[in-house]
């Protein structure tokens, strides 16, 4: 196999970013850090790309660099909890890895779809955790519509849901 070529780089980049990100969040806890592995293992292929270097399966060898990178990162004395929190890494392949980071990815994805106030209120609640009490007086909004705005966006994120697992299991 030939090396890559810089619009080879980019669709991998592109089509795999997300996902590699989300797979290194498992470990990490912590999206900058995630992302920072994932930027330093598009890095090392690129590196490796220039210096003739070829690699045979790029997405397998990405997500092996990333969990690789994660579990170093993770083993250092700083995070010493977040390793306390990692999932049993033998308890699942890779391929298990993939599909998970996939069906994330096209959740996120989904998630990237939503309106964008609804969009805001679902990751104020999900992800920060705060009750919506909390979101409406941060967004200046009655807790009524906060409540309609998280029904619809669970709705949709359902629906999504179900599609992606037909996706992977149907």
């Amino acid at each position: 196999m030939a090396a890559i070529t810089t619009q080879e780089f980019e669709h991998h980049f592109k089509s795999l970013y997300k996902p590699l990100c989300l797979f290194a969040l498992r470990y990490t806890d912590q999206v900058d850090d995630a992302e920072d592995i994932v930027q330093q293992a598009f890095a090392d292929v690129w590196d490796k790309n220039r210096a003739g270097n070829v690699i045979g399966n790029l997405k397998a060898y990405l997500y092996q660099a990333v969990r690789n990178r994660s579990l170093s990162f993770t083993s250092q004395p700083v995070n010493a909890e977040a390793t306390e929190q990692l999932p049993d890494v033998e308890d699942t392949s890779e391929e298990e890895d993939v599909l998970r980071s996939e069906r994330d990815a096209r959740l996120w994805d989904a998630i990237d779809q939503l309106p964008p106030e609804r969009k805001k209120i679902f990751l104020l609640s999900k992800r920060d955790g705060l009750k919506y009490q909390e979101i409406a007086e941060e967004l200046n909004l009655s807790v009524k519509t906060v409540e309609s705005q998280m029904s619809k966006a669970l709705k949709a994120l359902r629906e999504t849901v179900i599609r992606v697992y037909m996706f992977f299991f149907g």
